[in-house]
């Protein structure tokens, strides 16, 4: 557990242990949760990779798209390390 201090403006020093936990540097966006009068932060960028990633399992699903063939159009889409496209059998 850590505590900060909230300046005048509002601000608050996020504890390095925190940042390090988060991953997060100078300039990167956290997002604000709050939940049943408790608040959390997360690193933003996660959560809306996983915010995009829901949206298009959705949207597949409610297109009658298969799980695999869904699987298949990312994996085509996308590159490996390597530079070879990903497509699974």
């Amino acid at each position: 557990m850590e505590i900060s201090r909230i300046s005048s403006k509002g601000q608050v020093t996020i504890p390095k242990s925190i940042r390090e936990l988060l991953e997060v540097d100078a300039g990167d966006r956290i997002l604000f949760i709050e939940e049943n009068g408790r608040a959390y932060i997360a690193k933003a960028s996660l959560v809306a990779l996983n915010d995009y990633q829901l949206n298009m399992t959705k949207g597949a699903r409610n297109q009658g798209i298969s799980k695999q063939e869904f699987e298949n159009k990312q994996a085509i889409n996308q590159e490996d390390s390597w530079g070879k496209p990903r497509v699974k059998n």
